[in-house]
């Protein structure tokens, strides 16, 4: 709903919490992507794109259609969607981007045969996120619709060297929070803390999805510390993070930890105090009159990563459809 209004011109929120980025929108009639609000039909064919091309390698570019949401049975919409998808990623490839060191972005001591973190898929290693890093006519564009996908492929936009991204389907689980959300207390010997940027390489060092510290320092985090210990600096045990996109990601448990319930905690510390710079503030009518506001969270789960699919399903997300990370060809 959110996008619609943006793409209809009718959002003045700010873009992303913390992005830095760009909005591209585009209207079917016109491939104007400034086109006066006056001249829109509701009814017509829209994408709205999030662009931020400095956080290559990492997800660059997120997008949402009409289509996405009851996807015509027929194909009368498919020009109108080819048109705008093209305009769009016309737009998007005149967005500045400069390409970022290797160092920067991941921790070169990391371990090898490590398990992958909350969304990703243990099939995929770093080096095929990485693969991109220096090539800036491709862009990472992330949790995109499988309509859409469709539409990607079909136009040839996607770069045929990045399959083993390209073709892993992830689960999005979408979060009803309400306004029932509440953290948890912990196991004794445990405590709630923020991610310290002197942790960053632990937290890169245990993901094989690229992070930089740059991104990393603008999401929000919640951290679990041992008590008993007897370091000054002691290093967290467990960690989770929301994404540009307001989605749970990079949630990790330390394997020594696990079994305890400490990903559910993370993520429920997460919901209840830390979304709220996410929603929009603007009630809906509910049954009976009232005014409510509707208050959702997400993730994306790679497919065979049923360990965080168990952990969605604990915080009583459901799965609705699937979504995918995709190198898109620029020019």
């Amino acid at each position: 709903a959110r996008a619609q209004r943006a793409a209809m011109g009718d959002d003045e929120d700010d873009e992303m919490h913390g992005a830095g980025g760009e909005r591209v929108q585009c209207a079917s009639h016109s491939v104007n992507l400034a086109s006066p609000a006056h001249e829109r039909n509701a009814n017509d064919p829209w994408i709205v794109a999030f662009v931020d091309r400095t956080c290559r390698p990492e997800t660059e570019v997120w997008i949402a259609a009409s289509w996405e949401h009851d996807t015509p049975t027929d194909d009368s919409w498919l020009p109108q969607a080819d048109s705008l998808v093209k305009s769009t990623i016309e737009r998007i490839s005149k967005v500045e981007s400069s390409p970022q060191e290797v160092g920067t972005v991941v921790n070169p001591r990391k371990p090898p045969g490590l398990p992958s973190t909350f969304t990703g898929s243990a099939s995929v290693d770093r080096d095929h996120y990485l693969q991109h890093l220096q090539n800036e006519q491709i862009a990472l564009f992330g949790s995109i619709h499988s309509s859409t996908c469709k539409i990607l492929n079909r136009l040839g936009l996607v770069d045929p060297n990045s399959a083993a991204v390209s073709n892993l389907p992830y689960r999005k689980y979408i979060f009803d929070l309400g306004d029932n959300v509440t953290s948890r207390s912990l196991p004794p010997g445990f405590v709630y803390g923020k991610v310290d940027p002197k942790d960053y390489p632990l937290v890169k060092s245990r993901t094989q999805i690229p992070r930089q510290d740059r991104t990393l320092v603008q999401l929000p985090s919640v951290a679990i510390y041992p008590t008993d210990t007897s370091s000054t600096t002691p290093q967290p045990i467990a960690w989770a993070f929301l994404g540009l996109d307001a989605s749970l990601t990079t949630l990790h448990v330390e394997p020594a930890y696990r079994g305890l319930g400490l990903a559910k905690s993370l993520s429920l510390k997460l919901f209840s105090e830390d979304m709220n710079i996410y929603w929009q503030h603007n009630p809906t009518t509910g049954e009976g009159g009232d005014h409510v506001d509707e208050r959702y969270g997400h993730a994306d789960v790679a497919t065979d990563n049923i360990a965080s699919q168990r952990v969605c399903e604990s915080l009583g997300g459901n799965w609705h459809f699937e979504v995918f990370w995709m190198r898109i060809v620029l020019a």
